[in-house]
């Protein structure tokens, strides 16, 4: 157990069907770790535990006495050092972090005025994990507000993965269960979330610059057809990176410049939607202007693995103190795309051994780029609990 005044993260997780039991197991385990009054719990259920999650988080308050609990309905959950792709399951993540201020909130919409109720009046020195429903929450219109803002908090999270319609997937704020909207921590203080996204691509030819688009619809790269650009990337490419490309097509986006003025490393991947030879043109699943620069990818399990183990080892160079970590992964990571199981979680062990991590499959991976918040897909965002001053 912590020492008084001592920060320490503890998670335990539950593949026990029967929700009451699945519930006091994790709780036992998380009390023999830390203890009780951690500052933030973040539970994770899958849909089997859905009818009975009022009476789990009554049980979470009553036993462990947190001052913030967020978390949602999830396909599969992470704990235990493994990623538990398939239900039932159940994982508690806590953490008790002196000099930290943690607050829970949710977000609704105000359809009436068009503006979402709920966000913190927080600046960049925070840190923010947000869990929404895809089906009643406008994520990306209210992150491309947020992108307009230059002083913004750090921003990961994911989409709700319990359920395939509105009103299925639960999400937990304090001691309310909500079934719509998004909620969220905010931390502030001697302690923050350090974020680490690996989308997974890899490049195939050289960069272009956007000279003609509308929308989403990209008709000129550096003053040619997008599309005999394209053709041309593929011819010189190899056998194996035309495979990729053509099961999987996506582009890179280089995101505006940083407000210092420089560009960031980070690309924004965003999948092909289609082609029109006869236009010339290539559809994409997000806008862009001209002048931006993009560059054609694909996804690569290889490569995948590689990204990850180098941002996980580039982030324990600078963050070797993490006291934990919240891991949020697609849910068509894990054993559909690298063909076994635990792939993500055992790359950031080999880096911080034996660090508690929670979280879960999501549907769609929140995470910044260029310190702006995006949703991504077939990514994989950790938030590492560091001290501040790291």
């Amino acid at each position: 157990m912590a020492l008084p005044g001592q920060a320490v993260a503890a998670e335990a997780v539950s593949l026990l069907p029967d929700t009451m039991a699945a519930v006091e197991h994790v709780l036992s385990k998380v009390q023999e770790k830390i203890g009780g009054a951690p500052d933030l719990v973040v539970l994770s259920a899958t849909p089997h535990h859905r009818s009975r999650l009022k009476e789990v988080l009554k049980l979470v308050h009553a036993r462990l006495q947190p001052d913030a609990v967020v978390g949602s309905t999830l396909s599969g959950v992470i704990g235990g050092g493994r990623e538990h792709q398939v239900g039932p399951g159940l994982s508690v993540w806590a953490a008790r972090l002196p000099g930290t201020r943690v607050q829970a909130f949710r977000l609704d919409l105000d359809s009436a005025n068009s503006r979402i109720l709920g966000w913190p009046d927080v600046g960049s020195t925070a840190s923010i994990s947000l869990y929404a429903d895809p089906f009643t929450f406008p994520l990306e219109p209210f992150f491309e507000s947020l992108r307009q803002l230059e002083d913004l908090p750090v921003v990961l999270g994911g989409l709700a993965s319990g359920a395939d319609r509105a009103g299925e997937n639960l999400l937990i704020c304090d001691d309310e269960i909500h079934e719509s909207g998004a909620v969220g921590f905010v931390m502030e203080g001697a302690y923050r979330l350090e974020p680490v996204v690996a989308q997974g691509c890899r490049p195939i030819g050289p960069a272009f610059t956007v000279t003609r688009v509308e929308g989403n619809v990209l008709y000129e790269l550096g003053g040619r057809s997008a599309y005999e650009e394209l053709n041309e990337v593929l011819v010189v490419a190899n056998e194996e990176e035309r495979r990729l490309f053509m099961r999987a097509p996506q582009v890179g986006i280089q995101p505006a410049p940083l407000p210092h003025g420089e560009a960031g490393g980070d690309l924004l991947i965003r999948a092909v939607m289609g082609v029109d030879p006869d236009e010339g043109a290539i559809a994409i699943t997000d806008e862009l202007g001209n002048g931006d620069s993009i560059q054609f990818q694909a996804r690569d399990r290889s490569h995948a693995h590689e990204e990850l183990q180098a941002l996980t080892e580039l982030a324990g160079s600078y963050c070797p103190k993490a006291v934990g970590g919240l891991l949020f992964t697609c849910t068509g990571r894990g054993l559909p795309f690298f063909q076994r199981s635990d792939h993500d979680i055992d790359t950031i062990h080999d880096v911080w051994p034996d660090l508690p991590i929670g979280g879960g499959f999501v549907a769609g991976e929140i995470g910044p780029v260029c310190g702006k918040p995006y949703i991504h897909g077939l990514s994989a965002v950790l938030g590492l609990l560091v001290p501040t001053g790291e």
